[in-house]
C-alpha cells in the first residue's frame, strides 16, 4: 500500500483490535463491554480512518464512533471524532515511540461540540498505549461532562486480530 510519509510511522497500528473494557462515571451504573477499534490507511493521504464499536457482554450494540487520525509531523497528531450521541471531538496530542518499543498516543487537549439535544460533554482526553510487539493496546478515555470534573470513564485492553 502507498502510505503517505506522515502515516508511515503509524503503519504498525493499522488493522483491528478487540477486547474487554470497563466503564464507570458518577452519573451511571458501572458496566463491562467488548470493544473493537480499527485503523485503516487511505492510500497516499496523510490520515488514518478510525472506527470504534462497543457491545454489551450479551452482544447488544452499545456505542460507535467514526473519525480520522491525522499525524501532522514533529510528533504531533490530531484526532477528529463524530459520535451518534451528538458530540464531535477535536483532540490534539502527541505520538511517541519509547525506548522500550511501546507506542504512546496521548490526547490531552480537546474541543467538544455538543448538539442542542445531546448531554453536555465539556472536554475529553484519550490515551492509547500499544505494546512493543504491536499485538495489544491499552486505552483510556477521560471526560468532564454533565457537571462532573475530568475523570476516567472508560478503560480497555485490546488485542490485534487483523
Amino acid at each position: 500500500m502507498n502510505l503517505h510519509p506522515l502515516v508511515q510511522p503509524l503503519e504498525s497500528i493499522l488493522g483491528s483490535w478487540n477486547g474487554i473494557g470497563r466503564g464507570h462515571y458518577p452519573t451511571i451504573t458501572d458496566f463491562d463491554y467488548t470493544e473493537t477499534i480499527t485503523f485503516d490507511a487511505i492510500p497516499g493521504k496523510p490520515v488514518l480512518r478510525y472506527e470504534q464499536k462497543t457491545a454489551s457482554p450479551s452482544g447488544s450494540p452499545m456505542h460507535t464512533e467514526l473519525g480520522f487520525l491525522r499525524p501532522v509531523g514533529e510528533g504531533r497528531v490530531e484526532f477528529i471524532i463524530a459520535q451518534p450521541t451528538g458530540q464531535t471531538e477535536l483532540l490534539e496530542g502527541t505520538v511517541e515511540e519509547r525506548e522500550d518499543g511501546t507506542l504512546h498516543l496521548r490526547f490531552a487537549e480537546s474541543r467538544v461540540l455538543n448538539s442542542s439535544t445531546a448531554k453536555t460533554v465539556d472536554s475529553t482526553t484519550r490515551t492509547y498505549v500499544f505494546n512493543a510487539l504491536r499485538s495489544s493496546v491499552h486505552t483510556e478515555f477521560h471526560m468532564s461532562a454533565v457537571e462532573q470534573s475530568m475523570q476516567e470513564h472508560l478503560v480497555s485492553d485490546l488485542s490485534k486480530f487483523l
